[in-house]
């Protein structure tokens, strides 16, 4: 258990095949459709005993938290929704098609259990319509080409900002900002830090991905057991 300021947080680490009779058990809605139509239950989700509340959705549960306890940091400021939105829409609609290619097809060896690995390919390979997931793997003399291109949606997000600023907001941190900065922390925990790729990322736009991953490492506990 872990005390933060009046709240006891328990975290739970679900297996792939778990997670979507967890959701329907806890009560929380699905967060979209699977390739056949089916409702799709996504982690990471919560459940707040004291309302009895199940929310799906990183988005959702922010707004959520915000709301129902506005005595602590928010991370979508008042008159910001439509602009944290817009910088969601942005960010994921340019960055998700090449996720799948320097992602997705590299998750299945980390997954704890051959079961895990068995849903996610099966799964995945459904949603990205192929026949396993083997098939959009970046050929080595592709791959520089394909960083590139990830490079370009962060500069983007480089562009908007001040420089200096490390927060997207300025002085603040914000969703915004974990967005960007769950997506650096993928790649670490599946490249590792010593590795090319997380290296090349921490060295663009003169460091500021690196200064932001280095602000929002306070913000990384994660509460256990």
């Amino acid at each position: 258990m872990y005390d933060c300021t009046n709240f006891v947080i328990k975290t739970v680490w679900l297996e792939y095949p778990d997670v979507e009779p967890t959701m329907k058990k806890i009560g929380a809605p699905p967060t979209s459709k699977k390739a056949d139509g089916s409702p799709s239950y996504t982690i990471p989700a919560i459940y707040d005993d004291s309302t009895g509340t199940a929310i799906a959705d990183s988005a959702l549960i922010a707004e959520y938290l915000d709301e129902t306890y506005p005595s602590t940091p928010r991370l979508i400021p008042p008159g910001t929704h439509a602009l944290q939105g817009a910088f969601r829409e942005l960010f994921y609609s340019k960055l998700m098609p090449l996720v799948a290619r320097l992602v997705v097809v590299n998750v299945p060896s980390m997954l704890p259990t051959p079961r895990s690995i068995e849903y996610f390919n099966k799964r995945r390979s459904e949603d990205l319509g192929v026949s396993t997931l083997e098939a959009l793997r970046v050929p080595p003399e592709e791959k520089d080409g394909e960083w590139d291109k990830v490079k370009d949606v962060f500069g983007i997000v480089n562009a908007l900002m001040k420089d200096g600023d490390t927060w997207v907001m300025g002085d603040t941190p914000s969703f915004a900002d974990f967005v960007l900065a769950s997506w650096g922390a993928t790649v670490r925990s599946m490249y590792g830090k010593e590795s090319a790729e997380w290296k090349r990322i921490m060295s663009w736009d003169e460091g500021r991905w690196e200064r932001l991953m280095m602000a929002v490492e306070k913000y990384s506990a994660v509460p256990t057991l």
